[in-house]
């Protein structure tokens, strides 16, 4: 762990203070949800960084911390509960307790207190372990020789015997000039080179992770070439059978042109295929907006209603999946006031900001009431 890795989990840290500091048992139990959510991603972000990058998350990256010591037992413990909190409240019917609460502040103190504690110096843990002595260490190695030098004569105790016993002693440093005679500035150019090619292959292979025929395909939809746009992604269905992308955009595209029924199958095929995409759940939800407004203009609240509710869930997974997504915050404080909870929209319209969501702000909803149940998960 170094001091700049510390910085930039306290970065993320300090980000979501104002999210923890707004927990309360007396608010809404969908906006804590939401809050409880984006602070475990913030949590989860800063233990990443303190490892100075990593692709593991949840349990292994909490026992990646715990293997290397970074984080105690009961620093480790105080993170597993909050990720207890985290998983629990990605169910839509659950609604968190005060204990909730408690136990993602405690998680985020505990991570809190270890990216603010004082990291030593390299130098000065390099020059406690050569002082110490160890066997097997540069220190044991020069001492070694020093005592040798003593045995075999008296001029080996003087200050330049002693020098030269621990120069001998020490690894050579990796750009040293090489015994070979290979000129260092070659090894250098060369290391370089290395660094060079292996970063150029990184990138190339990690720029975006989007096949390029679908990067064309998305260029020319955002171009208004809808046609070469169907084309192009239902080509990559083709080529690229897993990949929910394609069916993404051939549901955005049948949507405006107001085939809902094609649109119902693009995108529960791109959900299926990606259940975990917030893009593929933000458009099942526009899906279902859609078409409850439709019944509604047909005068059929009776079919309106379940299909706003269907968006609601599917929005909030959205907004669970990303808690970036201002298009699926607004458009679920829509929803919310198509299903007569304008309350509880205000709060997204709130945090979504002015976009083209906020036209539905002042809409009525449907004449029926919202079917019952367990109430959802707000986000």
């Amino acid at each position: 762990m170094t001091v700049p890795n510390q910085r930039t989990a306290l970065a993320s840290l300090d980000a979501v203070r104002p999210v923890l500091a707004r927990l309360d048992a007396s608010r809404h139990p969908e906006e804590n949800a939401a809050d409880l959510i984006e602070i475990w991603n913030a949590l989860e972000t800063a233990l990443r960084a303190l490892l100075g990058g990593s692709t593991l998350a949840g349990q292994s990256l909490v026992r990646e911390l715990r293997q290397h010591e970074m984080i105690s037992l009961e620093q480790g413990h105080a993170l597993l509960e909050s990720l207890a909190v985290h998983d629990r409240v990605q169910r839509t019917d659950y609604q968190p307790t005060e204990t909730d609460l408690s136990e993602i502040r405690n998680g985020f103190q505990a991570l809190d207190q270890v990216a603010r504690a004082p990291v030593p110096a390299p130098e000065l843990v390099k020059a406690a372990a050569v002082g110490r002595g160890a066997p097997g260490t540069p220190a044991d190695a020069a001492a070694t020789g020093l005592r040798g030098g003593a045995a075999t004569g008296a001029h080996a105790s003087t200050p330049a015997a002693q020098t030269a016993a621990l120069a001998s002693a020490l690894p050579e440093s990796p750009l040293a000039p090489p015994r070979s005679g290979i000129p260092s500035a070659l090894i250098v150019f060369g290391v370089i080179l290395i660094i060079v090619i292996a970063g150029g292959y990184y990138y190339y292979a990690n720029r975006s992770g989007v096949p390029r025929e679908i990067q064309k395909a998305e260029a020319a939809y955002a171009a208004g070439n809808r046609d070469q746009a169907r084309t192009g992604f239902e080509q990559a269905v083709k080529d690229y059978p897993k990949l929910a992308v394609p069916h993404i955009y051939l549901s955005r595209l049948a949507r405006d042109q107001g085939d809902l029924a094609v649109a119902g199958s693009e995108i529960a095929t791109a959900v299926k295929l990606e259940p975990q995409n917030a893009i593929a759940n933000r458009e099942l939800g526009a899906f279902f907006l859609a078409r409850g407004s439709q019944f509604v203009t047909q005068g059929r609240p009776d079919l309106a209603t379940p299909d706003f509710e269907g968006a609601r869930r599917a929005y909030v997974r959205a907004v669970q999946l990303d808690t970036t997504d201002l298009s699926a915050q607004g458009y679920l404080g829509c929803t919310l006031v198509k299903l007569g909870r304008a309350q509880d929209a205000a709060a997204f319209f709130a945090r979504a900001g002015q976009g083209a969501w906020s036209a539905c702000a002042s809409q009525q909803p449907p004449t029926s009431t919202p079917a019952t149940g367990a109430r959802p998960r707000k986000q």
